[in-house]
């Protein structure tokens, strides 16, 4: 794995321990010899990931749009800085220069990107692993709407197997490291192929632990 693109906040209102996790993340994908592709901005989760990785000698790739380069602060300090002009060429050059996925805390514009590149490992337009870090129960909300979804019959219980759902930022390298691609089986995953053995399905599947550690 050559480099994982991390999505989060860049809130700068945020309790110290969540700039804490980020600094986690960032020093263990240095550590590992992974580049970090990340927001591009130098304030939130994002500039303490990113400069904690530089401070461990990682490679750190920002790709921001020029609207965002003074609301996010573009950071000076990236190896490699891509300004574009729409978030829709953020999104796909984020989504595209990574080998895996990380979702640290974040608000509207970390829920979009984990859900657009959920969405596509759900059509099978890529086989990259993703892990969601669920700093001191941050996302347990999610998870708990995404199992909503698969009691209701909207969401199919494949996609508990591609989330690797933990506490730490070291956690999640070690879950996209462990990550075995498996060929992709639309019939496992989109809604459309659901049918009469949908419960039986579900209950064949375990449920992922709400405070992270686990699966989903």
């Amino acid at each position: 794995m050559k480099s994982v693109t991390v999505y989060c906040s860049s809130s700068g209102a945020l309790e110290p321990h969540f700039t804490q996790g980020a600094r986690d993340l960032g020093h263990a994908l240095a550590d590992r010899g992974i580049a970090l592709v990340y927001g591009g901005g130098s304030i939130g989760l994002m500039g303490e990931c990113a400069r904690a990785a530089k401070e461990r000698g990682g490679r750190v790739i920002g790709i921001i749009t020029t609207k965002l380069m003074d609301l996010e602060q573009g950071w000076s300090g990236c190896n490699e800085f891509v300004v574009v002009d729409t978030m829709q060429q953020r999104r796909r050059i984020l989504m595209d220069r990574a080998d895996g996925y990380v979702v640290l805390p974040g608000g509207l514009g970390t829920y979009e990107e984990f859900f657009e590149v959920l969405v596509a490992r759900q059509l099978g337009d890529h086989h990259k692993p993703i892990a969601i870090v669920n700093h001191d129960g941050y996302y347990d909300p999610l998870v708990a709407m995404i199992e909503h979804g698969i009691e209701h019959r909207f969401v199919r219980p494949a996609v508990r197997g591609v989330l690797s759902v933990v506490n730490t930022g070291t956690e999640a390298i070690d879950a996209l490291l462990a990550h075995e691609p498996t060929p992709h089986d639309p019939t496992q995953f989109l809604p459309m192929h659901a049918g009469k053995d949908a419960a039986a399905d579900i209950a064949r599947t375990p449920k992922a632990p709400q405070g992270g550690g686990g699966t989903a």
